[in-house]
């Protein structure tokens, strides 16, 4: 009598019929080297015999014997070996005896369970101990321009969201992807993209400075406490300012700043061959290079206010930007050049 494979795994799984029930025990009875298909070795070798248990059919008995080797002659219940009740007990016992038993619901066969163990993605830590700007792709192909002496951590490979832990200064250039949010979390706030270049700072201990290039990102606050403020919306242009004792926001629309100093009448002049500065405040000279050379210069004017230069600039020897970087690096600033005449100074 043939039978079917989607019979038999459902005869397993409690989900047949009486009569479909019978039909499965009656092929097992008839053709119990079948039986061997659905048992584990483990099951083969390591199954508890039950002596109450009378010995097999012939047929049965052949079949056993192919698994686990020549049995001696079946006698009387007493006098039954180990081994032979062991085997006869797999067989037997757990196949046909037990299902026999009307009400009992057979198990599902081991060999086809399958493992539904998640393997947690390993966490990866990123360091930038040098003095310039370290740059690399995440596992989703994004863009991560990190400053000096800055970290960040994340899960590779990415699942189903992308959460990069900050603890510095970077930029960020997203890759887009609708279905897994990133998110970059720095000190109490999380900055949250789909797909944009922006930039976050959390290296000075007064305040957190997040600058959007591109895009559009949403600035949420982290953690609990008293201090809190409602969700921001940035626009391409926008730096957000963030004040780190009472969380108080300031909002600099940089972009528009850009485009109104582009309106007003520009009075050039030219710069002399060399400029002398004498432990002069970098706020005075950035802006004297800003009216001599007609650029812009953006920086946070609070953690620039103790800062000076001693030096001079020579227009026939370097140029405008390799003497700021001259400037940035003395100070442990970071420069950043966002167009053909606009550069950007952060605090490392």
């Amino acid at each position: 009598m043939g039978i079917s494979n989607n019979l038999i795994e459902r005869f397993f799984q409690g989900e047949v019929t009486e009569e479909e029930r019978q039909q499965v025990m009656e092929y097992f009875e008839n053709n119990p080297e079948k039986l061997g298909h659905y048992l584990t070795e483990e099951t083969w070798k390591g199954f508890a015999p039950d002596i109450q248990k009378g010995a097999p059919t012939d047929k049965m008995r052949e079949a056993i014997e192919a698994r686990v080797g020549i049995m001696p002659t079946p006698a009387p219940v007493k006098r039954i070996g180990y081994a032979w009740v062991a085997a006869a007990s797999i067989i037997a016992a757990t196949a046909l005896v037990f299902l026999l038993r009307p009400g009992n619901k057979p198990a599902a066969a081991a060999p086809q369970v399958a493992s539904n163990i998640k393997t947690e993605p390993a966490q990866t830590k990123v360091q930038n101990g040098s003095s310039g700007i370290k740059i690399f792709f995440l596992p989703d192909s994004s863009k991560v321009e990190l400053a000096a002496n800055s970290g960040i951590s994340y899960n590779s490979p990415f699942v189903d969201k992308r959460d990069i832990f900050l603890n510095g200064q970077a930029t960020f250039t997203v890759r887009k992807d609708n279905a897994r949010p990133f998110v970059v979390h720095s000190k109490d706030i999380a900055t949250t993209v789909l797909g944009t270049v922006f930039s976050v700072n959390d290296k000075n201990s007064l305040f957190t400075t997040v600058h959007l290039f591109s895009g559009k990102i949403v600035v949420k606050k982290e953690g609990m406490g008293k201090n809190t403020f409602r969700d921001i919306y940035l626009t391409p242009g926008q730096q957000l300012t963030l004040d780190k004792k009472d969380f108080s926001v300031r909002i600099r629309n940089l972009a528009t700043e850009a485009q109104l100093a582009a309106k007003q009448p520009v009075i050039r002049v030219t710069p002399p061959p060399v400029m002398d500065f004498n432990n002069r405040p970098l706020s005075e000279i950035f802006a004297l290079l800003q009216e001599q050379y007609g650029v812009k210069i953006s920086y946070e004017a609070a953690p620039l206010q103790n800062m000076s230069f001693t030096g001079k600039l020579d227009r026939k020897k370097e140029s405008l930007e390799s003497f700021l970087n001259t400037v940035c690096d003395l100070n442990e600033l970071t420069l950043k050049k966002i167009g053909d005449n606009s550069f950007s100074v952060q605090v490392k």
